[in-house]
């Protein structure tokens, strides 16, 4: 029983670890691709 709460705390833990590295990943991609955000071109 108490495996299983460690299993679950440790999945639930990865998750919003590599959830919040994929979202900054994705984030500075997007910046090397298209520029800073609020940088115009007019």
């Amino acid at each position: 029983m108490e495996e299983d709460v460690r299993r679950r705390l440790l999945k639930g833990l990865l998750g919003l670890v590599l959830g919040i590295v994929a979202t900054w990943l994705a984030a500075y991609i997007t910046d090397l691709i298209l520029g800073p955000e609020g940088e115009t071109k007019s």
